[in-house]
């Protein structure tokens, strides 16, 4: 009998009436889809924003200024380039030696194949 039921319930026409209960939903809904609009183009809402981000902007202005006056950040900083000059200058120096040796294993090549070519001949 609940099978005849439900399946006479999924044929029933879309358009029907909303009952009480799906009215009071959507009203709810409706209502609250209203005041968040309302909310997001408040005035007072829009500018504590403002106030917010230009005090967020002046708070990391004075942060950035202190970092750039602080002895212990200038010193790091140094300390820092330092590194990486001394990273760059190894660097370099071992694609120097491969890049040497490199060469020498190909002179070599060479310089062997041109005795084989010249014992071969004489």
């Amino acid at each position: 009998m609940k099978k005849r039921q439900d399946d006479a319930a999924e044929t029933e026409p879309v358009d029907r009436q909303l009952s009480m209960r799906e009215r009071a939903r959507k009203a709810r809904h409706e209502a609250y889809v209203r005041a968040k609009e309302q909310r997001k183009n408040d005035p007072r809402t829009l500018q504590l924003k403002e106030k917010a981000k230009q005090l967020r902007r002046e708070a990391s202005a004075r942060a950035k200024e202190r970092r750039k006056n602080d002895p212990e950040q200038i010193a790091f900083k140094e300390k820092l380039k330092k590194e990486r000059q001394e990273a760059t200058k190894l660097a370099k120096a071992h694609r120097k030696a491969a890049a040497s040796e490199a060469k020498k294993a190909e002179r070599a090549r060479k310089d062997a194949r041109l005795n084989v070519t010249f014992v071969g001949r004489a």
